[in-house]
């Protein structure tokens, strides 16, 4: 057989595998020639190696054989297919002289089976109809090759281009498709929104610190009091706030990397309902599993793991061979992260996630048949929904969590000298059972709010009401020479000046600070004593 014959019979055999057969190509050396192809629709695969090539002695084939072998490895681990066996078919016009069985497989299906299989089949072109017969059976080939293509062909070179290009263009248009999947759409709604919440936190910082409860709290922090009495939007404002610079670059850097694979993949519109669908599911789950303030896009993050893990579930193949195992693998490592380290709201994170899967399975994949928004994911997504916020309005607050918050906005309050709210929220901290285990200790917290509120009522020339407060602060902690300074001048005023100079030495007797030895001098010098 001339060499022309067998490369129209090479390529009319790659041209029935990925036509007829459906064979995804995965690469493609018109020089060689050499196709290699992904065989998937068994588990656990194959991969299938078609070359033309002739030998003359085995030695070629032996070396031949080796590097393929070596190539093979590489291309199952792109193709994540590890198990995969891999089947190496030579078309040889000329074989070599030599005996060269010994070094290649047998074209039997009882040579198949298990997993992780290498073998080379070498098949003279003068034999190609009969000794492909048995690899058909094996393959679960639909119809045999036709190779009487070459008889009818006017001109053999014009019929080989043609085959080539056919075979060539499937290879294209599954890389196009491939990478169309990922390039839907342009994330531009992602870098809005990071420039939001860029701008958002030094807005923050310049009126007062992203730290602070206070501005945590007017900037629409979720705080849960506060949603109760109505203000619903804190569900969604929080998602723009972040506590710290720290909290901001790690959440930024996620939604940059995140935000812009879902964004190309599902495109803008999708993207902007996974993402603030996720992020109010994630606002909602924190409503009821966390009594602390939070704020940050955390839970519309992990919405948009959620989606990728939706876009994994719809197609498996091309998930893993992408980013799907690193996607995987930060997911895991974020969710034991937040297990391990406290103040890290896991509901928030949980949530977010599920509704981010909710959210993308409702809007489907572009491209895909199926309404926009089909009604099973909408419907799954309101009813969890409606539970959490069921749940949420009818929970009993932590008390020891609540009494922390409103001491910090007190304190908070106080420094920033907003007297009259300081005094609101202090006296709501106070108003809450002495917990066991809050987050600040009973004896902390207590003696220092006593102490605070009545700071806020001095401010307020509500002395006798800071007096009362001062005396509490004063039982609950015998060391609070501050207290006692503060109670000596009241009584001073008063012209208490016995009660006074009790007081005074109190706190000299704790700390002999000047202050306290100057006022102690001005009481007993008072005509009184």
């Amino acid at each position: 057989m001339d060499a022309l014959q067998a490369e129209i019979q090479f390529w009319e055999l790659a041209d029935h595998l990925s036509g007829s057969e459906g064979l995804n190509i995965v690469h493609v050396n018109e020089d060689g020639p050499i196709v290699w192809m992904e065989d998937d629709r068994k588990k656990p695969g194959s991969v299938i190696r078609l070359q033309l090539k002739s030998y003359d002695w085995s030695r070629q084939l032996r070396n031949d054989i080796n590097r393929t072998y070596e190539s093979a490895k590489t291309v199952r681990k792109r193709l994540k297919m590890r198990s995969a066996n891999v089947i190496n078919v030579i078309l040889a016009p000329f074989t070599p002289v030599d005996s060269y069985e010994e070094d290649v497989s047998k074209p039997l299906p009882l040579t198949a089976g298990g997993k992780n299989q290498m073998r080379t089949i070498l098949i003279p072109s003068s034999e190609l109809e009969e000794k492909l017969f048995p690899l058909a059976v094996e393959w679960k080939l639909e119809h045999m090759p036709d190779f009487s293509g070459a008889g009818a062909a006017d001109d053999h070179e014009m019929y080989v281009k043609q085959l080539k290009q056919r075979v060539k263009k499937r290879y294209e248009t599954r890389q196009n498709e491939a990478k169309e999947v990922f390039f839907y759409g342009k994330p531009r709604l992602t870098f809005f929104l990071l420039a939001s919440i860029a701008a958002v936190f030094l807005l923050m910082e310049l009126e007062g610190s992203s730290m602070s409860t206070l501005t945590l709290i007017e900037f629409g922090a979720k705080f849960d009091p506060l949603i109760l009495e109505g203000e619903w939007w804190r569900f969604f404002s929080a998602m723009f706030l972040h506590i710290g610079m720290l909290h901001l670059f790690m959440n930024s850097l996620a939604l940059f990397y995140l935000g812009t694979a879902v964004e190309r993949i599902f495109g803008t519109a999708r993207f902007a309902w996974i993402y603030f669908a996720a992020g109010l599911a994630g606002s909602l789950s924190s409503f009821v599993f966390n009594d602390n303030i939070s704020a940050g896009a955390s839970g519309a993050i992990f919405g948009l793991f959620g989606a990728l893990l939706y876009f994994g579930v719809r197609n498996k193949k091309l998930f893993f061979r992408t980013f799907g195992t690193s996607i995987l693998v930060i997911l895991v490592i974020n969710i034991v992260f937040g297990f391990s380290v406290p103040m890290i709201d896991n509901g928030a994170h949980l949530g977010g996630l599920a509704g981010g899967f909710l959210a993308a399975s409702a809007a489907g994949l572009p491209n895909r048949q199926g309404s926009w928004l089909r009604p099973a994911g909408l419907l799954t997504m309101a009813a969890a929904g409606s539970i959490l916020v069921a749940v949420g309005f009818g929970q009993e607050a932590d008390g020891s969590q609540l009494q922390a918050v409103y001491y910090e906005l007190g304190r908070e309050s106080v420094e920033a000298e907003q007297f009259d709210q300081a005094e609101e929220y202090l006296t709501t901290a106070l108003s809450f059972d002495p917990p066991e285990n809050g987050p600040i200790p009973a004896d902390v917290l207590l003696p220092n709010a006593y102490f605070l509120l009545a700071y806020a009522q001095i401010q307020e020339e509500q002395y006798e009401q800071a007096e009362e407060n001062l005396e509490q602060a004063t039982a609950l902690r015998d060391d609070f020479h501050e207290a006692f300074y503060n109670l000596a001048l009241l009584q001073y005023e008063r012209g208490e000046y016995e009660l006074a100079l009790e007081s005074i030495d109190r706190a000299i007797e704790v700390r002999n600070e000047e202050d306290y030895v100057e006022l102690r001098d001005q009481i007993t010098g008072s005509s009184e004593i």
